[in-house]
Parts: C-alpha cells; sequence; structure tokens
C-alpha cells in the first residue's frame, strides 16, 4: 500500500474503477457522496453508486445536501488529508473544502485540457468526429476544469466507440494513471503546469432535442452524433407523432441528388436515408417509441414509412 490518506468526492458509477483502485493503493479516510435520491416507477430512495461503494467497504461515509455544511469541514480538519480527489461527484467544490488537503484537491476529467471543459466531455469529443482525447488530472480552482494541470493521458477514440463505451474505458484506464500520479505527487517528483486558456473549448452539457436526426449533416457527422448521443439522448426522427430511436447506423457509399431526409432505399439489410452534401445513411436497427428493437424491414412489415423522415 502507499502512503497517502485521501478524502473522495464522487456519485456517478464512472468512479468506481477510480474508487476501488484508491482503496487499494492508498489509505481512503473518507468518502463523500450525493444525498439519495428519489427515483424509479415507485418513487423509492436509490443510493448512488459511491455510497454503495462505501457500504461495502465499511468506509466513512458522508452525504451533506451541500458542501458549506459544518460537518464537512469538520471531518476533514479532524482527518487532516494529503489530498482530495474529485471523479463525478456533481458539484462545485467550495474553495474552503478543495484547498484544505494537504496537496489540496485533484479532478479527473476526461478530456486532454484545456480542451473540452465542462460536462459533456466525451460526448462533445465523439460527436465532432475527434479520432483521439484522453484524461486529464488537475487541481480544482474557483474556475471549470481551468486549474493547472498534473498529467495528461491521450487515448484514442476508436471508430465504432459510442460515449458508452469510450467513457467506459477511460474509467479504467483513470484509475491506474490516477494512482501513478498521486504517487509522483506525495513523492514531489510532479508539479503542476498552468493551463492556456487561449485554446479552451467547452463541452456543454447534452439536451434532449439533441438527439432529434439533423439529415442536412453530412451521414459521417450524422453517424458521428449517434456514436455520442448514445446512450442518451439517443438519435430519433418522429413518426406518426412518435419517436422512433435509431440503435444501429452505418455510412453507405451511395451517393443521391434528394432532398435530405428522403427515404432512397428499403430492404432487409437496412433503410437508406438521404443526408446531407449527397451522403446516405443506412439504418439497421430501430426502436419504435413503447416496442423492442428491430430492423426497419420488420417494422414496415405492419407500418408505413413516410417518404421524408423528419
Amino acid at each position: 500500500m502507499a502512503n497517502g490518506d485521501l478524502v473522495f468526492f464522487g456519485t456517478a458509477a464512472v468512479g468506481l474503477p477510480i474508487a476501488r483502485e484508491l482503496n487499494r493503493d492508498f489509505r481512503l479516510r473518507l468518502v463523500v457522496t450525493q444525498p439519495d435520491r428519489r427515483g424509479g416507477r415507485h418513487r423509492r430512495w436509490i443510493a448512488t453508486p459511491i455510497k454503495q461503494f462505501a457500504l461495502e467497504n465499511r468506509l466513512p461515509l458522508l452525504q451533506p445536501p451541500n458542501l458549506k455544511e459544518p460537518e464537512l469541514e469538520l471531518a476533514l480538519r479532524r482527518i487532516d488529508p494529503d489530498i482530495a480527489v474529485v471523479v463525478a461527484y456533481g458539484q462545485f467544490i467550495p474553495r474552503d473544502i478543495r484547498d484544505l488537503p494537504r496537496h489540496r484537491s485533484v479532478n479527473v476529467h476526461f478530456s486532454l485540457l484545456p480542451a473540452y471543459r465542462g460536462a459533456a466531455p466525451v460526448q462533445r469529443a465523439i460527436q465532432n468526429g475527434e479520432r483521439s482525447s484522453g484524461l486529464t488530472i488537475f487541481e480544482l480552482s474557483g474556475r471549470m476544469d481551468a486549474g493547472p494541470v498534473w498529467a495528461r493521458e491521450e487515448i484514442a477514440i476508436r471508430p465504432d466507440d459510442t460515449s458508452a463505451s469510450y467513457q467506459q474505458r477511460l474509467a479504467e484506464r483513470a484509475a491506474p494513471f490516477l494512482s501513478r500520479t498521486l504517487e509522483q505527487i506525495f513523492s514531489g517528483q510532479a508539479r503542476p503546469q498552468p493551463q492556456d486558456d487561449s485554446q479552451a473549448t467547452l463541452a456543454p452539457p447534452l439536451k434532449k432535442e439533441e438527439g432529434r436526426a439533423n439529415w442536412e449533416l453530412p451521414a459521417r457527422r450524422l453517424f458521428d452524433c449517434l456514436r455520442a448521443f448514445t446512450p442518451w439522448p439517443g438519435l430519433f426522427f418522429i413518426m406518426d407523432g412518435r419517436q422512433v430511436r435509431i440503435l444501429e447506423a452505418g455510412i453507405s457509399q451511395k451517393e443521391h441528388a434528394l432532398r435530405p431526409g428522403e427515404i432512397l432505399a428499403l430492404s432487409p439489410q437496412g433503410l437508406q436515408v438521404a443526408c446531407g452534401l449527397g451522403t446516405v445513411m443506412e439504418i439497421t436497427l430501430i426502436q419504435p417509441e413503447g416496442r423492442k428493437a428491430m430492423s426497419p424491414w420488420q417494422f414496415s412489415l405492419g407500418n408505413r414509412f413516410a417518404e421524408r423522415l423528419t
């Protein structure tokens, strides 16, 4: 076990691989996560994945409704941690909390900062057709994702990666990468470097309406949207007032001179739809609202596609 007393701030499941590795390699003295929330069909109280991890490992746990609660600062002062690690916690960490540990607080961000600062770095990188992104470990500051950088690691985005698959791979790579970086911080082998704000780009949160297919886009861009918006909000079109979600698709080599959204062909192999710049997307799996996933051909046996998708 490496030296170092740590506090971990996290909420979402994406932080679990990191939390497990920190618990194995360091002394995880406290876990801080968001309060339980009501959810599901019966509006039951649901614990965060990080809370479940803490309970399973019998780790001290706090769930403050906000980070200005005196109990949290008192707990941190009693522990006197070497560093705090923040991964997908979901709230801004105030200065009196983030600066309290000996080496302050670090965050694991799923992009190569200063690129894609914000809430949806994985989704926006895939949406923009990036071939690589990566991980950044940086010190928290008063501005979003703008603190000095301790370490970066570039990781390729595969052509078939969705946001879900790439984010999972980043989470798994982040765990050992963070452990190595913390050891360098504690031993004095690493020094944080300021970010170049002139190179910063933003990754704003996704909105539900972004998932509606814009057939004016070239097929490649639309395919990147499908990858980026999986699992949420998905890529979809509206037919007869109901949402039809596109689950699987590819880029056809065909060209066209039709209006974007018009259907070129329908066969057991797929539904070919005209996109911008004369390009064609071939849809192979859909899920109509309230129904199971099926091929467009299966759907057409009992339903009629419009001549032009909207």
